[in-house]
């Protein structure tokens, strides 16, 4: 990580100094072969990065029409010997547990980013 908080080669301010990778930027301050505007490489015909567009069938997407990495039935990366989601799976211990066993965004204990100030989940809350 650089000076300006980025990955190095990925730093537009970098880059401008030390010119080592081969990543270009374009006009717009964007990687060039990922900008829309430009017309990138790795933008395809639907406006959707290459690898992720289901109509073009991108390296990111499995026989199920699904994003590759969270497919149960290809065991995707993503999915834990439980057939869950890794980072959601409690008996896994995923990131997106908290210590009391509940989802981080909703633990009252923990001030989850959906617990508003009366210490209830903000869908829930009558007052806010």
């Amino acid at each position: 990580i650089c000076e300006h908080g980025k990955q190095k080669y990925r730093c537009r301010q970098c880059h401008l100094i030390k010119p080592k990778s081969s990543i270009t930027y374009c006009e717009h301050d964007r990687e060039r072969r990922r900008c829309k505007l430009c017309g990138g490489k790795a933008i395809c015909e639907h406006q959707r990065q290459r690898t992720s567009c289901r109509q073009c069938k991108g390296s990111s997407i499995c026989e199920h029409d699904r994003r590759r990495s969270r497919c149960r039935e290809c065991r995707g990366s993503s999915i834990c010997e439980h057939s869950r989601l890794r980072i959601t799976c409690k008996e896994c211990g995923g990131s997106s547990i908290c210590m009391h066993n509940t989802f981080k965004s909703t633990c009252a204990m923990c001030g989850g980013r959906h617990i508003c100030l009366h210490k209830v989940y903000w869908r829930n809350c009558k007052i806010c």
